[in-house]
């Protein structure tokens, strides 16, 4: 059993014995007394052969849960969704434990593929592709990061597929948003851009003294080098760098799950069925209009049931491919060679963009009582467990030659204490899956310093992915290849912003205490002299990882697979809701631009159905 197994079953126990006095005593004392409580998920609706419904959503993630509840609004509707998981667990609720839900039972655990001398520090060449498999779908196991993207994103969008610019989705994410902080609200130019009534709750909460003090200097550093500070990364200034907001507040994760599947549950037109696994979408030879899917109920019923009006998939940018093309429409030189009867051959699972990072790692103070950080991880259960900053940049390329405003690069920052190198260890190899040189030169400079860890992330990556069938059984697991560094211009720029991040170690602090940057021993590097061109394209090139932000396989547009009403090109009654749509990938996480979809999917629904939505 791995250790996050363990601790989402130790978990479950807690919750199970939770009404022992001294036990509420000490989740009190924890702040976690909320997380734990029961928290009443919608039951699963005992789905049987040949039921029928006027809606029926594939997947109750970031999309579908949105758009399912949100439909489930007008009585006349019977709206059915299916999840092939269950109820998120207790770390899914308890805000700081995110990293305890990849291999487990709620992860779809996929691995991707990275084409071959690209990423060489990981085995195999694989990446773990951790996807939340369960109510809330990734809303419910990601890192909880609160981003919009910028204009420019939506206003491209718009571009291909008209309604999407950021006027109009602006209004969506306000729809969305109940904004918790009141720094922001109190300055009249971001409030503006935000809104108090929406489900999913937004926070910046203070932290204890310890992590504030960690996080101004890391913030007077970026300053340093030219790096400005701002209010936050979804106000009227995006470039420049801050604390990150999250979504959760009052000590639980604001998933889909939390902020809309349990208001709405009670409605007596809406369904939820659980452990429901949809293998392929029912369409009519005579009409191509889809009616219904296929369902695996329990792992061993395979059981038919129908759509009076739309299928919707919300599977995700993995699955709703998967889905696709086991249901005849995909590429013709995929479906083919297995037998499928090619429905309509469109260009599905490709265009797969992701934010890939580069990590590093820079030296702080030295000595054990930098571990002091580390005690107080136990009073951030209820937050987010370390100190945290995130920036967004235009970093200027000689070959990447991009005249758009938007930022280019993100940033993250985590700062770690001394003495935590086991755990740096063990998820540097079980999570991200790196291999043992490079997890131990990383978790080595931790044991008398303090470190910052930072992330690189290229915003706007130029290379191309794909999803593709590995064959035509719908239990086995697609084959995903994330295509980083396909297009070399996406070296270029990683390396420009590589090199910028390095003159952190000149800044005041980091001077001070003698700052240095931990080389890493990054497989395919060896022989280079360090810190030389060569060497940081190699290091780019081979410690490469994902931020887990798939989308784009089923994309919006002329070209794509879906219009801009996310109605699939040739086929009747049948939508896709969710990060695959997303014609190009947004300037920062993708969680919420994803519900964002959710929520104006749903108004266009009812406004082809002659219903008013505002």
């Amino acid at each position: 059993m791995n250790l996050n197994v363990f601790v989402n079953n130790f978990l479950g126990f807690i919750q199970s014995v939770r009404d022992i006095p001294w036990l509420r005593w000490f989740l009190r004392f924890l702040a976690l007394s909320q997380a734990i409580e029961p928290v009443g998920w919608p039951t699963s609706f005992p789905l049987k052969d040949g039921d029928s419904f006027d809606f029926i959503v594939v997947g109750a993630g970031s999309g579908g849960a949105t758009v399912a509840a949100r439909l489930s609004e007008i009585p006349q509707w019977k709206v059915l969704l299916l999840e092939a998981g269950g109820d998120p667990p207790a770390a899914s609720v308890i805000p700081s434990l995110f990293a305890t839900l990849a291999h487990t039972e709620s992860d779809w655990d996929y691995t991707a593929q990275l084409d071959e001398g690209i990423g060489q520090s990981h085995p195999g060449g694989k990446i773990f592709m951790t996807r939340g498999k369960m109510l809330g779908g990734s809303s419910s196991n990601n890192y909880e990061i609160y981003a919009r993207g910028v204009p420019e994103d939506y206003n491209e969008w718009s571009e291909v597929a008209s309604g999407w610019d950021w006027n109009t989705v602006l209004y969506y994410f306000k729809k969305l948003e109940r904004m918790t902080d009141p720094v922001v609200l109190s300055n009249p130019y971001n409030a503006k851009l935000h809104s108090t009534s929406g489900p999913v709750a937004i926070s910046r909460p203070k932290a204890n003294a310890v992590f504030e003090k960690i996080n101004e200097r890391v913030l007077n550093a970026y300053e340093e080098i030219g790096i400005k500070r701002v209010l936050e990364n979804n106000g009227p200034e995006i470039v420049g760098a801050s604390r990150p907001h999250f979504t959760f507040a009052d000590g639980r994760r604001s998933s889909t799950a939390e902020a809309y599947l349990r208001p709405a549950q009670d409605r007596p037109n809406f369904f939820v069925t659980k452990f429901a696994r949809v293998t392929n979408v029912l369409i009519d030879p005579l009409t191509n209009r889809a009616h219904g899917v296929r369902v695996m109920i329990n792992s061993s019923e395979k059981i038919d049931v129908f759509a009076n009006m739309e299928v919707i998939l919300s599977a995700g940018s993995i699955d709703t491919p998967k889905i696709l093309m086991l249901s005849g429409i995909g590429p013709s030189e995929i479906l083919e060679p297995l037998h499928i009867n090619v429905i309509t051959d469109l260009p599905v699972g490709k265009n797969l963009q992701d934010h890939s990072y580069t990590p590093l790692v820079f030296t702080g103070q030295r000595g054990i009582q930098t571990a002091i950080q580390n005690v107080f991880v136990a009073s951030e259960l209820d937050a987010y467990p370390t100190p945290t900053q995130t920036s967004f940049l235009k970093v200027n390329s000689s070959h990447y030659n991009d005249r758009r405003e938007k930022p280019n690069i993100q940033t993250f920052n985590i700062h770690v204490g001394a003495t935590a190198a086991p755990i740096i260890l063990y998820g540097c190899r079980t999570i991200i899956n790196y291999d043992e040189d490079y997890c131990f030169s990383m978790s080595k400079a931790n044991i008398y310093n303090e470190i910052d860890v930072t992330s690189v992330l290229l915003l706007h990556p130029l290379s191309r992915g794909q999803v593709k069938l590995r064959s035509n059984n719908p239990f086995d697991a697609p084959i995903i290849e994330l295509g980083y560094y396909r297009n070399k211009k996406d070296v270029d720029l990683t390396v420009e912003a590589v090199k910028f991040m390095l003159r952190l170690t000149e800044t005041s602090y980091y001077q001070k205490v003698g700052s240095k940057v931990v080389k890493l021993k990054v497989k395919g590097c060896e022989g280079l002299e360090y810190g030389t061109d060569a060497y940081w394209r190699c290091y780019v090139v081979n410690s490469v990882s994902s931020i887990l932000h798939p989308v784009g396989t089923c994309a919006m547009g002329p070209d794509g697979v879906v219009d801009e009403r996310l109605r699939v090109y040739n086929i009747k009654g049948l939508r896709i809701v969710d990060a695959s749509i997303m014609p190009l990938i947004p300037s920062g996480n993708t969680n919420i631009p994803t519900i964002m979809i959710g929520e104006k999917a749903a108004d266009m629904i009812k406004e082809d159905y002659n219903f008013t939505w505002r």
